[in-house]
């Protein structure tokens, strides 16, 4: 930043992390990032600056009405979910498109009365599949390199799929639709809905049997990149691949933990007998 200044955040699930007590918010952030070797490095020697410290609570909202008689919401102002993955330019592409569009519409003449109708119908829609598909429950797995690496080929292929493709073959189509529309999109949501909330479980058995992150040390992950032709599948078997290893792993863990239950209970039964 100007002056030489350097920002620095972090967003966590309050149900899984709490930041350390400590005399104000600025040390207590300036203690966590410093318990980080790359936060180390970086921000060793930093100063807080008190004063410009702050925080906020349940960072993802929405409007429940984006659109009315002369006014419309697009962007931030519509709705905000995470930034992970940055959707925030996605969602700013696709409503500013839609928005422009439909002035021009009206500017021209036309009646836009269904139009604002469908913005006001589909926006809540998109917002709640795309938080269900891609960030309900994610920061569950998200320490665990196994499970946040499949997640990241699956999510990342997923979206050049659905979204990246149609925006490069027609451009002009494309934006005019928010996604997760139609059956196409209703698919779309339900398929990885269902291998995140697999990835939210497979993530609660290793927490509960010690496995979680066992993975991690010395994990590096390089891709060979996304682009949106039949490269893709490569990226997408990848990640099956590491999501069916892992369910096969969790398998192993659920048989360990019957067999090592069974022999308590068999412990348990022969000392009562004695």
């Amino acid at each position: 930043l100007h002056g030489g200044d350097v920002s620095a955040g972090i967003v966590y699930d309050n149900r899984i992390f709490k930041l350390s007590e400590g005399p104000s918010l600025g040390q207590r952030l300036h203690a966590h990032i410093l318990s980080n070797p790359v936060g180390r490095e970086i921000f060793g020697a930093a100063r807080v600056i008190e004063g410009d410290v702050h925080a906020l609570s349940m960072l993802p909202y929405h409007s429940e009405k984006v659109c009315g008689d002369g006014w419309a919401a697009v962007g931030d102002a519509a709705g905000f979910i995470d930034p992970l993955y940055s959707p925030g330019l996605d969602f700013c592409s696709y409503t500013s498109y839609y928005v422009a569009d439909l002035l021009a519409r009206s500017l021209a003449g036309e009646d836009v009365t269904e139009r604002l109708r469908n913005y006001n119908q589909q926006f809540p829609i998109t917002y709640r599949s795309w938080f269900e598909s891609l960030y309900k429950d994610k920061y569950y797995y998200m320490g665990d390199a196994d499970l946040m690496s499949a997640a990241l080929l699956l999510d990342v292929s997923s979206y050049y799929v659905g979204l990246v493709r149609a925006a490069y073959r027609d451009p002009e189509c494309a934006f005019l639709n928010l996604p997760f529309t139609g059956i196409g999109g209703r698919f779309a949501r339900n398929t990885m809905r269902f291998y995140s909330r697999r990835l939210v479980a497979l993530a609660n058995r290793r927490w509960a049997t010690g496995y979680y992150g066992k993975r991690n040390a010395g994990w590096r992950e390089l891709y060979d990149g996304f682009v949106p032709d039949t490269r893709l599948r490569k990226q997408i078997f990848r990640g099956l691949r590491r999501w069916w290893k892992c369910e096969l792993i969790n398998l192993a863990l659920m048989l360990r933990r019957r067999a090592v239950t069974s022999a308590t209970q068999a412990t348990t039964q022969w000392a009562l007998n004695q």
